[in-house]
């Protein structure tokens, strides 16, 4: 049975979709899958087998992820300290109820935002072809693909502690030079990354 990384909901075309039933499964949130089963996106091509489905180290939600963390604990702090100081007087249970679930409404959208630009923000790396999916907001999406034949020079780039501590870093991929340099920004294990491109590199031009 085929384990579904993409939960019900699925955004524009060209989005990953999972065969079989949709569940999560510890899979689900990886950042690096090397040769993910029963992974499919709309363009793949019936030759085409997915080697890298890549997203943005989770470390990279940590911002968001405190900021939600403050949003969510922020009113049971700071609403009974208003009320109880007496700053401000005759407020109503039916306002205060009110302004919370505003606030809550607000807080859940952030987080459910960002969650999902983190999420379906992939690059997949397939035997035929090199994809950049990129959800620059929940509306607007960038989508760019090369064929691997084309494909010049990858390299990498890291730095700092934090990179080095967990292991994530910047893969950049040369194309020919009519065509765009692909980014792929802040993804685990980068020095595999490269080598297994490397790897699909050498075999296209053996075959070729």
């Amino acid at each position: 049975m085929s384990d579904a990384i993409i939960p019900p909901s699925t955004p524009p075309t060209d989005s990953l979709k999972a065969k079989g039933k949709s569940r999560f499964t510890p899979q689900a949130l990886s950042t690096f899958l090397f040769m993910p089963d029963g992974i499919r996106f709309e363009t793949q091509e019936p030759t085409e087998t997915i080697i890298l489905l890549l997203r943005k180290h989770w470390i990279t939600n940590f911002v968001w992820i405190v900021t939600a963390v403050i949003l969510i604990v922020t009113p049971t702090v700071l609403f009974p300290a208003v009320l109880f100081s007496g700053i401000i007087s005759n407020i109503s249970n039916s306002f205060v109820s009110f302004a919370l679930l505003v606030w809550y409404l607000i807080t859940f959208s952030y987080i459910l935002v960002n969650f999902l630009l983190w999420y379906f923000s992939v690059s997949i790396v397939t035997n035929e072809r090199i994809i950049d999916i990129d959800f620059q907001n929940i509306l607007h999406k960038k989508f760019a693909e090369t064929r691997i034949s084309r494909l010049e020079d990858v390299t990498m780039k890291t730095g700092g502690f934090i990179r080095a501590l967990f292991n994530y870093g910047d893969v950049i991929v040369q194309t020919a030079a009519t065509e765009a340099v692909f980014h792929f920004l802040a993804v685990p294990k980068p020095d595999k990354v490269v080598r297994i491109i490397n790897q699909l590199m050498g075999k296209i031009s053996e075959s070729g």
